[in-house]
Order: structure tokens, then sequence, then C-alpha cells
């Protein structure tokens, strides 16, 4: 039998395709009308268990401050759980399909005060000399905005999501609700090119083609939860195809098994997607794509070859890199339909300011009205322009690299059988999840100057989070995942 490709190291996947790519697995091929061997089919299960960790900073500029300090505000926790079965079906000689579903089980985020430095000192009691080190509601930029209610939201309860975290010490202040569900199909067909198992001098190398095509329903999130539950809130789904190519070379000496892989994926909108293209001066459109590599070999320090049973240690590096688009970012649930960020779609035709924007912060954080902050209709409430529409909380991602390192035990029980466990941690550069730029002064008039309210502003330009003083960035990222791996192959 021949083994099971495991390439492209995306955290969270699956088998030849995820970030849990197995050394020796990475060339793996189901092979069938090979002598004896008629037909060849793989069959897996896996279940990945991710953490998430980020601070999410924010710029941060007034009258006494032009220089635009980054300062911390909050803290960004993720739980994900997924469970994917997957089957690989030789064609021909070293010649395979395959078919992956990753099945989110469970998706939740949690946002809190930063308050991890030792001693806390909040705005109240900094000055110059003593700046303050810690956030709560009294001195976090998202809450003096408006992009957070003062009060918090919980979208775990729909019933009363508002003011669920206004106590005096309270660090938690928003969740967002438990998704679960499909986001991609994986479909992919791969060759090895060469096969140390036929000719020992050389190495194995395999190369393939992948598609990842949205199945799901796309990710929305809204605060309107008075009246229902909205479906949006518990999707997975991204509305993201993505097409690439990969190649995986290994070669065993001894108790080695060196290995190296390396791929592109090109991102695409689905046609059911949040990604909109609004035209005119719009930077971006397209989700972001990624190229990386990972290296590592597998260490065999048990083997019997006549049993097919084999038990090894695997160490793997990964760098990636994230470019050109927009997306999810850590901070999207806090963005969308945040009464802060209304703005126009069709800049020049349907006018909405940032006065109208702060005008539906007001009414929503009225203390004179509670009510309001649950209205729905904040839009028309405030009395804002009709040219307002609510955001959907994508936005332009900055490009960033993401470094890693995996730690694994396989066991290969017999010849049809194998155990895989193992532990991921990765961290990504700080790099702005708000950074639309102000449009194409190219487009009418001065070709120096982005005239305000006219078609020359990028449409999907939200101020009060892009501006130079405003925008978010994610740091001090932790991504650790933990992952079960059983395969038989038949």
């Amino acid at each position: 039998m021949r083994k099971l490709c495991g390439l492209l190291p995306l955290m969270g996947l699956f088998f030849g395709f995820s970030a849990t790519t197995q050394a020796a697995e990475v060339t793996r091929v189901a092979s069938s009308f090979d002598g004896d061997n008629k037909f060849d089919l793989h069959f897996g299960v896996g279940y990945d268990f991710n953490f998430k960790k980020a601070a999410i900073l924010r710029e941060w500029s007034d009258a006494n401050n032009p220089s635009s300090t980054v300062v911390r505000d909050l803290l960004y926790q993720q739980f994900r759980h997924v469970v994917t079965p997957s089957m690989e079906i030789g064609l021909y000689k070293d010649l395979a399909v395959y078919v992956n579903i990753p099945i989110v089980v469970a998706d939740q985020r949690t946002y809190s005060f930063d308050q991890e430095a030792d001693p806390c000192v909040y705005g109240e009691g900094a000055s110059i000399t003593n700046p303050a080190t810690c956030v709560n509601a009294n001195n976090s930029t998202s809450i003096r905005d408006g992009i957070i209610p003062r009060g918090g939201f919980d979208a775990t309860n729909p019933s009363n999501p508002y003011n669920a975290f206004n106590g005096a010490d309270t660090q938690t202040i928003f969740k967002g609700a438990t998704r679960r569900g499909l986001d991609q199909l994986y479909v992919g067909l791969k060759y090895a090119i060469l096969n140390q198992d036929r000719l020992s001098h050389m190495p194995k190398w395999v190369i393939g083609l992948e598609g990842r095509f949205a199945v799901g329903k796309p990710m929305t999130f809204s605060r309107d939860t008075a009246t229902s539950d909205p479906k949006g809130n518990h999707t997975v789904g991204r509305g993201t195809h993505e097409i690439g190519v990969w190649t995986s070379l290994s070669r065993r000496y001894r108790f080695l098994d060196p290995f190296f892989t390396a791929w592109w994926y090109q991102a695409i909108r689905a046609g059911n997607t949040e990604f909109k293209d609004w035209g005119g001066a719009q930077d971006r459109v397209n989700p972001q794509s990624q190229l990386g590599v990972t290296f590592g070999t597998e260490i065999v320090p048990f083997e019997r070859k006549a049993k097919g049973q084999k038990v090894s240690v695997q160490i793997r590096g990964l760098a990636m890199l994230k470019y050109n688009g927009r997306g999810y970012s850590e901070g999207w649930e806090l963005f969308s339909d945040s009464p802060a960020l209304i703005g126009s779609n069709s800049p020049g035709t349907a006018a909405c300011s940032n006065a109208d924007a702060k005008g539906a912060v007001a009414y929503a954080n009225d203390p004179n009205n509670p009510n309001q902050v649950s209205d729905p209709n904040y839009i028309q409430g405030s009395g804002a322009s009709g040219g307002c529409v609510k955001s959907n909380g994508i936005t332009n991602i900055q490009d960033f690299a993401t470094f890693g390192i995996n730690f694994g035990l396989n066991f290969q029980l017999n010849k049809y059988a194998v155990l895989m466990f193992g532990v991921n941690g990765s961290t990504d550069t700080r790099h702005w999840i708000s950074n639309a730029s102000r449009g194409k002064a190219s487009l009418q008039g001065d070709p120096n100057l982005v005239d305000p309210n006219t078609k020359e502003v990028n449409p999907v330009r939200r101020d009060v989070i892009d501006n130079v003083g405003r925008r978010y960035a994610v740091g001090d990222v932790l991504n650790v995942m933990g992952y079960f791996r059983f395969l038989l192959t038949f």
C-alpha cells in the first residue's frame, strides 16, 4: 500500500492539506493498478481543538497626542473544534484524488478588556510619567467611539444580550454566538513524480492541485436579537473559493525522514459571499491569498517492516504569508452591525457623513433612553441619512506572516492503520486589521486630493477605524492546536 500524502499545512484543517502534516505522511499517495495492488482506498477522520489568543490594539491620538500612539485595548480569545472526515482514491500508479470535509462542531469568540499588566494603572490614575497599562470601560477606545455598547453584548443570550457586562469589575465585554457547520469542501488531485519505494536512490516527490470550494452559508453578525436569534450569527462559512498548487518532498535515510512542502492558494469570492464589490474607488475586493512552506523531519526510533509497524516522532516548522485582500479579522464581530460604522457604499450618490455615524452612536447609547441600545433601526431612529447602511464587519487586512512549530507522535499499528497525535503552536506578525485607503484621487478634480462625499471615496472605508489615529491592529498572537488523526488504508 502506498502512503497518503498529507500536505498543505494550514492550521486546523486535515491530513495532506493542513498544518498537521505528518512528516513521512507528506509524500503518501494512494496508488492503484500497481502490481498485485489493484485498488487503493484511504479513509481517515481527524479532530482538532484550536485555541487562539491575541491583543487587539488601537491607534490613539487627540490634541494632546498628535503622534498616534498604538495602545492596548482588548483581548481576543477563540475556541474552535473541528472534525474532518477524509477520503483518497488511487486512480492509477502514484495518482490519486482526494476529498476532505472539515466540519466545525463549535466556534466561539470572546472579547475582554486588556488587564494583563502588573500592576494595573487605569486612565483615572495615569499621568505622563505613569501611563495607563490596563483598560476598562472608562479608558477603552472601543467604548469611547461607540463601537462596543458600554454595557457590553452577549450573543450567547439572544433574548437579553445588552448590558450583560456592566459590572464595575467586569473584564469580559463582548461574546459572539457559538457557530457550527461547513465552510469549504476540499477536492484535489496529486501525483508522485518520484517514488523512493521504486527507486531507492531517489526522493519521494509529490505535486498536487487543489480546490477549496465554499459550501457553507457566509458568516454574518447582527445585534438585532430582540425578536429572533439570527441564523447568520451561527454560520461558519466565509464565502471564499481557493484554488491552489502544492508540492511535497521527502527522503528516508535510516532513522530520519526529512521533508519539505510548499504551497500557494489564490482566494476569490464565491457567488454567495459578504465580500462585496461596490466598484468606484474600492481598493480591495477579494479575500487574502496565501503562500507558505513547511520543513522538518520524522525521527523513527522503532520499526518492524515485516509487520508494517512503526513509531515516529516529528518536528516541523511553518512559515506562511497572507496577502492582498480583505477578511474576517479578529475584530469583525465587533465591527459588524455597530452604529459607529454606518456609512455609504455609494459615495457621491448616497451621502452618509461622519456626523451621521456619531448621531447613531449617541442615539444607541443615550443613558436617558436605555432601550434604544437594542433598537435595530438605529439609522432611522437617529435621523441619519437614508444613504447610510450597516457594516458587515469585513475589513481590509494588512499583509502578515505566520510562523509556527509542530511536535507529533505517529503510530503505524499495522499495514492498514495509523494513529497520529500532536500539538501545533504559531504566531502572527503584528498587522493592521482596519486598513482601507481613502480612495482614488484620480477619478475627478484634483488628482492629489480625495474629495469628500464624491465617487473618489473608498466605499468600504469607515473613518472611525480606518483613519490614521483610529486604526485597529492585532499583536501578541498565540495559536495552539491539539490534534488526533486515525487513518485506514485498504
